[in-house]
């Protein structure tokens, strides 16, 4: 766990608008989902099945299924105790619908800047915004040795270990999700998808 000073902005509008006034469209929000699993035992132990649930609730409203979104920005603090809970909230959710050799990419953004606190959900935005952009999944710094708390087989998930291109995806739009959580037990996951292409 590393902490880190930073903020970010993102300029939302919706796509017609953005479409019509010619602007640069890095993704498009498909939904967004926020709970509250109440009282936590502590900052660095969240709640696997309000996590799993807020993932599902996003995924409903994005009317879109699982096996369709190819990367997850991880919330990924680094912790012995919350990535294992975060992990298999995940493979739970992105992980169990899909084929073994199929895996959902995961990574964080925390192993660049470290966490900015209040600021870490929108640096995760950004840069799943960038890679949707680019059709590139960059490498998880410092991933060397996978935690041995988190059967990445079984949840049928795998961290970006080198610069990838965008996994294939079966004739839908480029899809990833961006998952986030709060210090008092807050929840937070956006769905994002790759803008239309225009001429």
């Amino acid at each position: 766990y590393v902490r880190g000073e930073g903020a970010g902005i993102v300029i939302l509008k919706p796509l017609k608008r953005a479409l019509a006034d010619g602007d640069r469209i890095y993704a498009v929000i498909r939904a967004t989902a926020v709970n509250q699993d109440g009282r936590t035992a502590g900052i660095s132990l969240p709640n696997q099945a309000a996590q799993e649930a807020n993932i599902v609730d996003a995924l409903r409203l994005a009317n879109i299924a699982p096996e369709s979104v190819q990367y997850v920005e991880a919330h990924g603090t680094g912790t012995t105790v919350g990535d294992p809970i975060e992990a298999a909230a995940l493979g739970e959710a992105y992980g169990k619908a899909r084929a073994p050799e199929d895996r959902c990419v995961i990574g964080s953004i925390k192993s660049n800047l470290g966490h900015l606190e209040a600021a870490a959900g929108i640096t995760g935005l950004i840069k799943t915004a960038l890679c949707l952009q680019h059709r590139q999944i960059p490498k998880n710094l410092h991933f060397e040795t996978p935690n041995p708390q988190i059967p990445f087989d079984d949840l049928r998930l795998r961290v970006a270990q080198r610069l990838e291109p965008w996994p294939e995806t079966y004739g839908q739009p480029p899809r990833a999700g961006v998952n986030s959580f709060g210090f008092g037990g807050t929840n937070g996951h956006v769905i994002l998808e790759a803008p239309p292409v225009t001429d």
